[in-house]
């Protein structure tokens, strides 16, 4: 995890953003993790039915949902599979950034309090 000097203690859109520019791997765990945030249908018919800014949006919900589901698998990536990862993920820092805080919580629940520092009233 990623502290900043005002002692933000989760990932930060920023740092998000670097990592994804920067590793691969995590850039592949994005995909997952927006695919995880589909809806089941959504999932399901690699579409965008809800508009609840969560998972891929409808011009990404295809390519994000279908590399997503090779990766899973295990799957080679093909050079194409690679520049769709390289333009979509980035594309999520915000989602991301809310997965990772949440994710720190429900690992620490101590952050609760700390989160609500940061939190706007």
């Amino acid at each position: 995890m990623t502290t900043s000097a005002n002692l933000y203690p989760f990932l930060t859109k920023a740092a998000i953003r670097e990592r994804l520019l920067s590793d691969a791997t995590f850039r592949c765990e994005a995909m997952v993790i927006l695919f995880a945030l589909q809806t089941a249908y959504e999932q399901n018919t690699s579409s965008t039915k809800d508009k609840n800014r969560q998972g891929f949006m409808s011009s990404h919900a295809v390519n994000g949902s279908r590399v997503a589901r090779k990766i899973v698998a295990g799957e080679e990536l093909s050079s194409e599979d690679e520049i769709h990862i390289q333009t979509i993920a980035p594309r999520y820092t915000r989602q991301l950034a809310v997965y990772y805080r949440a994710k720190a919580i429900a690992e620490q629940p101590a952050l609760q309090a700390v989160a609500k520092l940061f939190s706007a009233s």
